[in-house]
């Protein structure tokens, strides 16, 4: 005759077994000792464990945790870093800063000045691009002496036609050893706000949002 067993007593069995397999779903430093001292009990006394074998698994154990508390230790340095970040970055609001921006505004007709430094003197050439990457003006701006540069586009192309209102790219271009470099336009604005997208700091100036890294220069 069977021995009943009653339904709470299953489901008991069976939340008890799958609690179990949910916590020792990682084999954390606790399980790897258990294990080795398992193994160790049920080892067979005519061929114990080797020495080496045993020093193997032990190196392991250690290195396992040594791999742990380093990774546990890199992520709170992580955390920390990021709240610091988080404090400098706060305080860059109402700051004037520089950033790299190769983009000119031309609304009604009127383009925003260009800004663009140059670290030697240089024959300096302009070359203005639409949304589609086409040429659509260039111009010899001559020799020029190292320092900051502005100038102001006319806003029409090269045939003399006023192009659309829209933003476009510009390319100041010197020649250095018989080749055209290209150089960096500035802009310059004070931080209204700071905002972190992930992980990466980002700063809003003059309305536009710009990646922390294209800042090169910080002012009060």
């Amino acid at each position: 005759m069977l021995n009943s067993v009653s339904m709470d007593s299953i489901y008991q069995s069976t939340y008890d077994a799958k609690k179990d397999r949910e916590i020792k779903k990682e084999l954390d430093k606790e399980a790897f000792l258990e294990l080795l001292v398992t193994e160790l009990q049920n080892q067979d006394p005519t061929q114990p464990m080797e020495n080496k074998d045993l020093v193997a698994q032990l190196s392991q154990l250690s290195s396992t945790e040594q791999i742990t508390n380093m990774s546990q230790a890199i992520q709170e340095m992580v955390n920390s870093q990021m709240s610091l970040n988080k404090l400098q970055a706060a305080s860059l609001i109402g700051k004037t800063v520089v950033v790299n921006d190769n983009t000119v505004d031309l609304q009604s007709g009127v383009a925003e000045g260009l800004n663009y430094g140059l670290d030697n003197g240089s024959q300096v050439y302009l070359e203005i691009y639409d949304s589609k990457g086409q040429v659509v003006y260039t111009e010899d701006l001559g020799v020029q002496e190292a320092g900051l540069h502005s100038y102001v586009w006319s806003g029409r192309n090269n045939d003399g036609t006023m192009m659309p209102d829209g933003e476009y790219l510009y390319g100041i271009y010197t020649v250095e050893n018989g080749q055209m470099v290209a150089n960096t336009g500035v802009k310059s604005g004070t931080v209204e706000a700071v905002k972190f997208l992930d992980n990466e700091l980002y700063l809003l100036i003059n309305g536009e949002m710009y990646p922390y890294s294209v800042v090169n220069e910080i002012s009060a």
